[in-house]
């Protein structure tokens, strides 16, 4: 019902057009029966029977047409402003939570389970037209022998209660085949992001596929073949069911209730004019089945994601006419890590960031870098402590307005292709300089505000994502590792030249980072060992604001 009033609900005129032209339709089908029956019982008003059976065949194709193109309308458009509605509230949930959903359920809805609404409503048309002339049709049965179309009705409620017990386990099957979906859609993603590690050892590559994908896909090909296996045979008896009922009129009625030959006639015309919209309905209900379960699945994810939906507020809590200042403290983060027992603990870390601040931020593998950089993006939030800007507490409800002052490339980070600002040819322009700056220009230009190709290797792109967060022009950037897997010359420019010019513009720059050879740029170092501030040391070596001496780092 919620899914009829999704797609009933974009537009009460093509709404209303639909069920008048789809009641005219079927009004007409049952007119084209009439005029049939009446002229094989006279053939004495042949020229006008042939005159109302031409109206009536133009009066049905314009009706049914005008009714299905409206609903077409209406569904397609209703397919489009869910696939926006979704993919905005995906962009307004913390990064967290998105983690706890899981890449695989998320795509498998925003992909397969989408894609199936897109398949059933293609048809809510066709079902709604055949629907109406089937009702059409069964009202003018009902004036031609009110006797026999309750015998009818009585035979047609039966079969209608042992379709709904006979679809029940289709049905489940059809909810189970879904659920095999998103292990598939989990295989799918690790084909494609290991295929370096998968094609370094064919008998781990090997097995992925006999193993994880192939258990996936065979699950769900059975599924769907025992889903789809009872209700051809549920669809296939319900059309029996209507060639039976024809031969119950035709055979036992008339030893029952006398009918005039004319009006047998007419039912038998009627009944069998109906078997084609009758076996259409039916063998569209598979579809329309499928598409209730992936209903669910997206009102499901909606609810999930309506729980915790950052705040878009029009004012900005965090303005000020003087230079910033981002303070973290005690704040504390947990998280659980696989293969170890208990709970990595981030924190408490006490952090003061000035305004203009180039930060270099250290420490072993697992010690909490990457942690630290997404509690100070506002990615993740802190269990404990308090993160401040300009001396706000930042919380839910002012979260995407203190996000908005961040600029990133991440160590997994997502090149997009796009260029995004105000002025387009000014950003072009900038765009161009820095990709010839990092050395890109044979490879790569920008073309109506896109990058020709992003089709390069994995340093060529992380200049990319680079070039692309300088024209956020962010006050505060941070960097994941960005120089790791850069040639010297371009990790050289990235240190000595790109930071520095950064500092200039008051851009507080936060670097996680191993190139010891490179700690001369930053103002201050702040290392961490197992998820805790162990040193925080100035290049001029004097106390930093929480009272600890720089030294080198061992």
């Amino acid at each position: 019902m919620n899914l009829l009033r999704v797609v009933f609900g974009e537009s009460p005129r093509l709404f209303a057009i639909a069920i008048v032209a789809g009641t005219a339709s079927g009004l007409c089908g049952a007119g084209l029966v009439k005029t049939i029956s009446s002229a094989v019982e006279d053939q004495s008003q042949a020229g006008v029977g042939a005159v109302t059976f031409l109206l009536f065949c133009a009066g049905f194709l314009v009706t049914k047409s005008a009714a299905e193109l409206s609903l077409l309308h209406l569904t397609q458009r209703s397919v489009y402003r869910l696939r926006i509605a979704l993919s905005t509230a995906l962009l307004r949930t913390p990064f967290r939570k998105l983690q706890s959903l899981g890449k695989a359920e998320l795509l498998a809805i925003v992909t397969n389970d989408i894609g199936t609404l897109g398949v059933a409503f293609q048809m809510v048309p066709q079902v709604f037209s055949n629907t109406v002339t089937i009702v059409a049709c069964l009202a003018y049965l009902a004036w031609l022998s009110m006797k026999i179309f309750l015998l009818f009705t009585m035979v047609l409620a039966c079969g209608l209660v042992s379709y709904h017990f006979a679809e029940g386990r289709p049905h489940r099957l059809l909810g189970l085949a879904r659920d095999r979906v998103e292990a598939l859609y989990k295989g799918f993603r690790g084909l494609v992001e290991g295929a370096k590690e998968l094609q370094l050892n064919r008998e781990r590559g090997d097995r992925f596929v006999n193993e994880d994908i192939t258990t996936s896909a065979y699950a769900l090909w059975r599924a769907n073949i025992a889903a789809m296996t009872g209700y051809t045979w549920v669809s296939n008896a319900g059309l029996i069911m209507c060639y039976l009922t024809v031969g119950l009129l035709l055979f036992v009625v008339p030893r029952w209730i006398p009918v005039a030959p004319p009006v047998l006639v007419a039912f038998t015309l009627i009944l069998l004019f109906l078997i084609r919209p009758i076996s259409e309905v039916m063998s569209m209900l598979p579809v329309v089945r499928q598409a209730g379960v992936a209903w669910d699945r997206i009102q499901q994810l909606e609810h999930d994601l309506a729980q915790d939906v950052l705040s878009s507020g029009a004012s900005d809590p965090f303005l000020s006419s003087g230079p910033f200042e981002l303070e973290l403290i005690g704040v504390c983060h947990h998280y659980y890590r696989s293969n170890v027992e208990g709970a990595f603990q981030l924190g408490p870390i006490n952090l003061r960031i000035a305004q203009g601040e180039i930060i270099f931020i250290v420490g072993g593998n697992g010690s909490g870098k990457t942690t630290l950089a997404m509690l100070l993006l506002g990615l993740y939030s802190p269990e404990e402590g308090a993160i401040l800007l300009n001396g706000v507490r930042v919380d839910a409800r002012n979260m995407q307005a203190y996000q908005q002052r961040f600029s990133a490339v991440f160590a997994d980070f997502h090149l997009f292709e796009t260029l995004l600002g105000p002025d387009a040819s000014e950003l072009e322009g900038k765009a161009t300089r820095l990709i010839d700056d990092f050395g890109l220009s044979r490879q790569v230009s920008v073309v109506d505000g896109r990058f020709s190709t992003v089709d390069l290797s994995s340093g060529q792109r992380k200049r990319l994502a680079l070039i692309l967060s300088c024209l956020e022009d962010r006050p505060i950037y941070l960097f994941d590792e960005w120089a790791a897997d850069q040639d010297p010359m371009f990790k050289r420019i990235f240190y000595t030249e790109l930071l520095p010019q950064l500092r200039a513009r008051g851009k507080t720059v936060l670097a996680i980072t191993h190139d010891d050879a490179y700690f001369s740029q930053a103002d201050r170092i702040v290392k961490l060992e197992d998820g805790q501030l162990r040193s925080m040391r100035e290049k001029s070596g004097a106390p930093d604001d929480f009272g600890m001496r720089a030294s080198a780092i061992p």
